[in-house]
């Protein structure tokens, strides 16, 4: 994997960085995968916040549709004095990066659930600074804050109540570091859709304060990965959950002219609304399953919404000022 070009991010940008002064400054990892063969889904977000000398911990296991462990916790003790690596490794998760943007080990460590995962990159990461995302490219370090993402495979093996179940997906993971303009957040919706290998669809659409929608991502098909142009999203809200999504209808169009219509709901869902110490949103994650042309895939279904009032039904976003090959 050190043959493309890391467009919007340093070499060592999959290691670990050194806070700055802000407060809130946050260093973020997620790894997300459903592995129909087994019916077993996995999502995990684990973050430190050196400023505060904690981290947190959002992290489940969903088999055959039932929720067999989670993990919420916001408070984890990090002392500063603690050596850099202890970031990635506490509570029950551990993990070790392998090769940078390449490979990556997690290991979960509990009474009900335990892993030994690897995550293998099929693509380059993508730095939503290539879709110029304003907090990415911020002069101003306290908007500063960036992120990138990246598809693969996860191979393994899961152990659910001492029963083993050996894993083969797609799926992927992501990174951030800072918080910045993330501040600004009103509403957004993370869709990533990996049909196959060679056919994902990565659409980010975010809504911030001051009433800009910013879109970002890409579609990737027939060896070709080319920015979104493009993108709408339809939210059909469940009829007796109020914060939950039944479902997605998405429309999106890259830069090179080819568009992609594909449909999504939410398998297992995880709510961490109100218990983040630095945010007071709704934000649901989940691994959705998707649906494009006869195709299934699965991938990253997440939301969120500041207030109920202000619920999305629809986004629509562009980018316009991207030159086709941006990527």
């Amino acid at each position: 994997m050190a043959q493309f070009p890391l467009v919007g991010l340093a070499a060592e940008d999959d290691g670990l960085h050194i806070a700055t002064g802000d407060p809130w400054w946050r260093e973020a990892w997620y790894f997300e995968f459903y592995d129909p063969r087994v019916n077993v889904q996995f999502q995990a977000y684990q973050g430190v916040f050196p400023n505060q000398e904690t981290g947190d911990l959002c992290a489940a296991f969903f088999h055959a549709g039932h929720r067999v462990h989670s993990e919420l916790k916001m408070d984890f003790r990090l002392p500063a004095t603690s050596p850099l690596a202890e970031r990635l490794c506490f509570g029950p998760m551990q993990m070790e990066m392998i090769e940078p943007y390449a490979r990556w080990r997690i290991r979960y460590d509990t009474s009900d659930v335990q892993a030994d995962l690897e995550f293998t990159a099929l693509k380059p990461p993508f730095s939503w600074a290539v879709a110029r995302l304003w907090m990415e490219t911020a002069q101003d370090p306290q908007q500063r804050s960036q992120h990138f993402d990246q598809f693969g495979r996860y191979t393994g093996r899961v152990w659910i109540r001492n029963q083993e179940q050996k894993i083969d997906a797609l799926g992927f993971r992501d990174r951030m570091w800072g918080w910045g303009g993330r501040r600004a957040w009103r509403n957004y919706a993370i869709l990533w859709a990996g049909f196959g290998e060679e056919f994902v669809a990565n659409v980010a659409v975010q809504e911030f304060t001051d009433g800009r929608i910013a879109l970002t991502g890409y579609l990737e098909r027939d060896g070709q990965q080319e920015l979104l142009r493009r993108a709408s999203i339809d939210f059909h809200w469940d009829a007796h959950r109020w914060k939950t999504l039944a479902g997605v209808h998405v429309r999106a169009e890259d830069l090179a002219g080819r568009a992609v219509e594909f449909t999504g709901k939410p398998q297992g869902i995880l709510d961490t609304a109100h218990r983040w110490p630095h945010r007071s949103d709704h934000m649901l994650f989940s691994v959705g399953e998707y649906r494009c042309e006869g195709k299934v895939g699965h991938g990253v279904l997440n939301w969120a919404f500041a207030t109920l009032a202000g619920r999305p039904a629809r986004f629509d976003a562009q980018i316009e000022d991207l030159p086709r090959g941006g990527r």
